[in-house]
């Protein structure tokens, strides 16, 4: 059927703009006249019934709101659409006040928003005129929309919630009234967070809304309404027994975004009429309960994320502050803030950075201010700043624009990276050290080698007794010396792993009978024992190797003999295992334990303190830990934990 649609535009391009777009809306027909002035728009009018009208403002003959003001006299209950060149929020709210029902702005328009505007003003004035007609018809009516204007319009949150119920019972009549809010993470479940039985307020209380009418109310989403005999359609429902419950009407309560929240209720003793009006009023008390509640969210959500966000700002440990964009007045600082410049808060709010002398180059915040202007946050910028104490220190900064009421900020996070910086250069001093000991080794292994060759041919010499001994000497030191090198440059240099499936319980059977013949395990006894099959990890063969071999050899070192040194593999974690080489020899002092894997640090006569040092670096190179315990009760045990594939 098509709607009967009176628009008023002067701009006949413009009207047959809007002509076209309602065409093309959601498939509603309309039955459409245009008039081009005011004054032919209430001849029309005084003569032809049309369910909406849109007017443009301002028209030729009339200004401002003067074409609203009169349409609405000559058909005070005609649903009358505002349309306008500009989004002006005052103008808005008058003609809103005049008793437009929607106010639209050209440039925002769109065919399904022009199409839904007209469709609810015409709804929304359907209801007007039925509350009109119910207020002419019945002098309560009246006093039932005073009852709700007076019982809610001066209190807020919990007391808003009483009064409401209260007066939704006075209106409808009703022994009953509640509201109440979706249990979060329950599903099904309702609050009642008010509660009116007659002559006073009732205990909140939970309840699973299955079996219950308020069930249909929920599933629905909208208004639902027994008249009579309520306890035998709700057979299983006590409670409605024990309130000697007949009639029940409820109404879902949703957010803006159509959400659920909850739902008002009334029941009575008594059974209830179903004439619209009373539709119509919990309908309203359903939509001011539904707003308060959605304020009362936004306000609570609020609430948390300042709270939050004070709490972030405090408790920081980089220095937070936020300042005018235009001056770099401080407005706002935290202690962290303050500590680092030296400053306290008197002297800071108020004045800006460039006036206290915090920036040690001007041009430094010129650069960053050009830098916001185009991109409105900058991050990782490298400044340096001037304490009170004059002292300068180097801050990393990152800065974004926010603005707060109407005016551009600064929110700047600073950390003072002095210290860091100088563990940079100390690392660099060190990699520099690193790469001069590598080529000092290099250096020395080539002369070493021919060294060695020579003392070798002087073997086949024929030499007396006492040169034989410092040939024999020469040779074992230069060895010794050989050796060092060698292991200097494997734990100088990075650790890269040539990974693949690896199952260790194979591995470690392949190397037995090589670790039971090593010269440290004569007279001594190694047995493997392995609780996890299979033992897949990703790992470089060659190096895991290295590891069992270094950690076998130690713990023999340290085993008497006719004694035995223990291997075992076993799962430490759902996605770990761990290799454990036990022995049972002197204990270790607790002192010496944490200095056993720093290199150059060893308690052997003939060691050189780098075995466990890159035992740790192979460990932690393939994502693994090692740990080392000795105590008299329990021996040695040396933990290696690797990731299982």
């Amino acid at each position: 059927m098509s709607i009967p649609l009176l628009i008023l535009e002067e701009s006949l391009a413009d009207a047959n703009l809007l002509v076209k777009m309602l065409e093309g809306a959601d498939g509603q027909s309309w039955q459409i006249t245009h008039v081009n002035c005011l004054e032919a728009g209430m001849d029309y009018l005084s003569c032809t019934q049309f369910d909406v009208a849109l007017l443009t403002l301002p028209l030729e003959d009339a200004q401002e709101l003067t074409a609203l003001v009169r349409l609405r006299r000559l058909v005070p209950a005609l649903p009358i659409v505002v349309l306008t060149e500009t989004d002006n929020k005052q103008l808005a709210l008058q003609a809103l006040a005049q008793g437009a029902q929607d106010y639209l702005v050209k440039g925002q328009l769109t065919p399904e928003l022009l199409s839904r505007a007209l469709r609810y003003a015409i709804e929304r004035g359907k209801i007007l005129k039925q509350l009109q007609a119910e207020v002419q018809e019945r002098q309560r009516s009246e006093q039932t929309l005073r009852l709700i204007v007076e019982g809610t319009a001066s209190v807020t949150g919990k007391d808003f919630f009483h009064s409401l119920v209260r007066s939704l019972a006075e209106a409808l009549e009703a022994r009953y009234a509640f509201i109440t809010e979706c249990v979060e993470d329950c599903p099904g479940y309702l609050r009642a967070i008010a509660f009116w039985q007659g002559k006073e307020f009732g205990e909140g209380f939970e309840y699973d809304v299955h079996g219950t009418p308020c069930e249909q109310v929920i599933n629905s989403r909208g208004c639902q309404c027994y008249p009579n005999r309520l306890q035998s359609l709700f057979p299983e429902e006590a409670d409605l027994v024990m309130m000697e419950a007949v009639s029940y009407s409820g109404i879902a309560l949703l957010d803006t975004a159509g959400e659920l929240m909850g739902h008002l209720a009334v029941l009575d003793d008594k059974p209830m009429e179903t004439e619209p009006r009373n539709t119509a009023l919990l309908e309203i008390f359903a939509a001011r309960a539904a707003a308060e509640m959605e304020r009362l969210r936004a306000e609570e959500a609020m609430r948390i994320s300042q709270e939050k966000f004070s709490t972030a700002f405090r408790s920081s440990p980089s220095g937070i502050s936020i300042s005018t964009l235009n001056n770099g007045r401080h407005i706002e600082v935290n202690d962290s803030y303050l500590r680092m410049l030296g400053y306290n808060r008197s002297e800071l709010i108020g004045k800006s950075a460039l006036e206290l002398g915090i920036w040690v180059k001007a041009e430094d915040r010129a650069t960053m201010s050009q830098l916001l202007q185009t991109q409105r946050a900058v991050s990782n910028l490298e400044i340096e700043f001037r304490k009170k104490s004059g002292q300068t220190f180097l801050g990393l900064v990152s800065a974004e624009v926010v603005d707060l009421g109407d005016e551009p900020c600064l929110l700047a996070i600073t950390t003072d990276i002095t210290v860091l910086k100088r563990a940079d250069q100390a690392l660099e001093r060190l990699a520099e050290i690193g790469e001069l000991a590598a080529m000092i080794v290099h250096e020395v292994r080539n002369p070493l080698t021919t060294i060695l060759m020579g003392l070798k041919a002087f073997q086949r010499l024929n030499l007396t007794e006492r040169f034989q001994d410092y040939l024999h000497l020469a040779l074992e030191e230069g060895e010794r010396l050989q050796r060092l090198l060698n292991q200097i440059l494997l734990y100088a240099k990075p650790q890269l792993l040539e990974t693949s499936e690896l199952e260790l319980n194979c591995m470690i059977n392949e190397m037995l009978t090589a670790l039971r013949e090593m010269p440290s395990a004569q007279g001594k006894q190694l047995q493997f024992q392995s609780s996890l099959s299979p033992a897949i990890v990703m790992a470089d063969k060659d190096k895991l190797k290295q590891v069992v071999i270094n950690l076998i050899s130690n713990a023999f070192e340290a085993t008497n003999p006719g004694e035995t040194v223990t291997l075992t593999l076993e799962r430490n974690a759902p996605q770990r295992l761990c290799m454990q080489v036990h022995n049972a020899g002197k204990p270790i002092p607790a002192d010496v334990l944490p200095k056993l894997t720093k290199p150059f640090f060893t308690t052997k006569a003939n060691g050189n303190g780098l075995g466990l040092a890159i035992v740790k670096r192979i460990v932690e190179a393939h994502q693994g830990e090692l740990f080392i315990e000795s105590a008299e009760d329990i021996g040695t045990q040396v933990k290696v934990y690797l990731p299982l594939k």
